[in-house]
C-alpha cells in the first residue's frame, strides 16, 4: 500500500506542538502502513530535529522523516500571521515543496486520536482538489471578508473551511498553479483578509473543497463543551497553543497529560504560560462587565443605524451571559472530566522520549 504522507510546518517556538502532533499521528496509524513524514522547517534547532528523528526511529514500522527548508521571504508582501511570522503561509507551497501525489497536512496544534490512513485513502469527489472540515467559528466566506466575497462571487453564505487538517491532491494543485495564484492573492489583497493563507485557500478554491466529517478536525472548544471525553477524532487547538498556556478546560488537561506521557511535558513556569494564566484570570474578572456593557453598546449602534456592529455586540452579550450563568455547572463537569483524563492511558507512552 502507498505510504501515508503527512506534512506539518513548524519553527522552534511551535516544536512542542509538532512533537505531540507527530507522536499522536504515528501512534494511531494502522501498524500495517508505512509513514512518510515531511516537516516544513521554519527554524527548528538541531537539538529539536534530533529529538524528533529519535522519536520517529522508535516506531516499529517503516517510517521516514524529512525536514524541508522553506524561504518565508516569498510572503513578505502578506500580513504577518500567528507568532508574528509567515510560517502559516508555508502550507500553500506544499504542491512545490513535496514530491508526492497527495498528502495530509496537519497543523502543529493538533492531537490525533484516529487512524489517518482512513483519511489518506479517501477518494475526493470529482472536481475537488482538497478535503477539509467546515470552520466551527467562521461559518461563511462573508465572515472572512464581505467585500472580497462579493467581488469573488462565491456566494456570501458559502461554507468556510478550517485548513488545520487537509487532504491535498498535490498533482491537481500543481497543474492549476495554485501556489502562484495564492501568493499573488495575498500580496494584492493585503489587509483585506482575516485568516492569512486560510483566506487564500477558501477564496481561490471555494468550489473545489470536499467537505470532511467533523471528527477529522474537532475544535478544542467543542471538546470542552462535550459531556464526556469521547475522542476518536483529530483534536485541533484553534484558540491558543496549549504548550504556551492555552484555555483552561478538559482539552488543555488532555494536552498536558498526553505531552507528559509522550516525554515532552508542558513547562508551566515559562513566561508565556504565566502570561496566559493572567489573561484568563482577567478574562473571568471582566466577564460580568462585558455582559452588562455590550447590550448598551449594541443599543447605541442600533440607534446609529450600524446593523452589523449592533448584531455583533448582541451576539457577544449573549455569549458572556451564558458564560457567567453556566459557570458553576461547567466547573463541575470540567472537574469530573479532568479527573477521568488523568486516568487515561495513551499509546504514546511506549515511545516516550525525554526532551
Amino acid at each position: 500500500m502507498e505510504p501515508v504522507a503527512l506534512a506539518l510546518a513548524s519553527n522552534e517556538h511551535y516544536f512542542p506542538g509538532l512533537y505531540c502532533a507527530v507522536t499522536s499521528a504515528l501512534c494511531h496509524l494502522d501498524p500495517a502502513r508505512e509513514a512518510d513524514v515531511r516537516v516544513i522547517d521554519g527554524g527548528i534547532s538541531d537539538k529539536s530535529r534530533g529529538i524528533l528523528s529519535d522519536l520517529v526511529g522508535r516506531f516499529g514500522r517503516k517510517c521516514r522523516l524529512a525536514f524541508v527548508a522553506v524561504d518565508q521571504t516569498i510572503f513578505r508582501g502578506a500580513t504577518l500571521g500567528p507568532g508574528q511570522s509567515h510560517m502559516t503561509y508555508c502550507r500553500i507551497l506544499l504542491p512545490h515543496l513535496l514530491d508526492v501525489p497527495r498528502v495530509i497536512y496537519l497543523d502543529c496544534d493538533v492531537l490525533v486520536f484516529r487512524d489517518l490512513s482512513e483519511l489518506f485513502d479517501l477518494e475526493l469527489l470529482p472536481g475537488k482538489v482538497l478535503g477539509a472540515v467546515p470552520d466551527s467559528e467562521t461559518l461563511s466566506i462573508a465572515e472572512d471578508s464581505p467585500h472580497m466575497a462579493d467581488a469573488a462571487n462565491p456566494g456570501a453564505e458559502g461554507a468556510y473551511f478550517n485548513c488545520g487538517v487537509m487532504l491535498l491532491n498535490l498533482e491537481r494543485l500543481r497543474n492549476e498553479h495554485f501556489s502562484e495564484s495564492a501568493i499573488e492573492f495575498l500580496d494584492r489583497r493585503r489587509g483585506q483578509y482575516r485568516f492569512w493563507d486560510q483566506s487564500a485557500i477558501n477564496f481561490l478554491l471555494h468550489e473545489q473543497i470536499h467537505e470532511l466529517p467533523e471528527y477529522w478536525n474537532r475544535s478544542s472548544w467543542r471538546f470542552d463543551t462535550q459531556k464526556n471525553n469521547h475522542l476518536e477524532c483529530v483534536l485541533h487547538y484553534t484558540t491558543s497553543a496549549p504548550w504556551l498556556g492555552g484555555t483552561p478546560g478538559p482539552a488543555q488537561v488532555l494536552f498536558e497529560r498526553f505531552a507528559a506521557d509522550a516525554g515532552s511535558p508542558v513547562d508551566r513556569q515559562i513566561a508565556a504560560f504565566k502570561k496566559s494564566r493572567r489573561q484568563q484570570f482577567f478574562r473571568n474578572v471582566l466577564a460580568p462587565f462585558r455582559a452588562l456593557a455590550f447590550p448598551v453598546v449594541s443599543f447605541f449602534y442600533k440607534i446609529a443605524g450600524q446593523k452589523e456592529k449592533c448584531a455583533g455586540y448582541q451576539k457577544a452579550a449573549r455569549y458572556w451571559l451564558y458564560y457567567i450563568f453556566n459557570a458553576p455547572r461547567r466547573r463541575r463537569l470540567h472537574h469530573k472530566r479532568a479527573e477521568q483524563i488523568q486516568g487515561m492511558k495513551f499509546k504514546s507512552a511506549a515511545f516516550k522520549s525525554a526532551t
